[in-house]
């Protein structure tokens, strides 16, 4: 047996502990997970490069909305909520752990952040948008587009709007802000 011991790697593995029925939408699950080390020491660098991640110190915990899934860490424990089943739960953590791994390998370049910042909401989103209503990108309304974006159901290249010089500027503060 070879015991190598590699210093870049945080975090090495997972057990799915729950799998029960989600209280805000009975068609998907919450998952409860456990995690083999600490990951929490990565959670300044995350928040310094993810742009969609909330960083809570108090608590210790980072929430990452992907899709409609809202998926919070702590230092040995996941809480996911809304996804579809342990597939989909392992799919989300296997995501996590190799973000937090790759994080963790590039922190020396990275200058960690120690504030708490909140996730992107779509007031935030709406506000940069054009906010004309006109339908150009498939929705009713421009608030409706705005979820869309959040819910990683629409592109923001699906506005043809943000093309035009009054709300490009916009649309360059939505892709900085969505990470895209």
């Amino acid at each position: 047996m070879n015991d190598v011991k590699d210093d870049d790697v945080l975090w090495h593995g997972f057990t799915i502990t729950h799998v029960k029925d989600c209280i805000a939408d009975p068609s998907k699950n919450r998952v409860v997970a456990e995690f083999s080390d600490d990951v929490s020491p990565v959670f300044p660098y995350l928040n310094a490069t993810i742009s969609n991640l909330m960083y809570t110190p108090a608590a210790n915990s980072v929430t990452v909305k992907r899709g409609e899934r809202i998926l919070t860490f702590y230092p040995r424990v996941a809480k996911l909520a809304k996804v579809d089943g342990a597939e989909d739960a392992r799919d989300q953590l296997a995501w996590f752990k190799e973000l937090c791994n790759d994080t963790w390998r590039r922190r020396e370049e990275i200058t960690p952040l120690y504030e708490r910042r909140k996730l992107l909401g779509h007031l935030d989103v709406y506000r940069l948008l054009p906010g004309l209503n006109c339908g150009e990108c498939g929705e009713p309304t421009c608030m409706a587009f705005a979820f869309g974006l959040l819910m990683d159901k629409r592109q923001l290249s699906e506005c043809p709007r943000l093309q035009e010089d009054e709300y490009a500027e916009g649309g360059r503060r939505l892709a900085e802000l969505l990470g895209l």
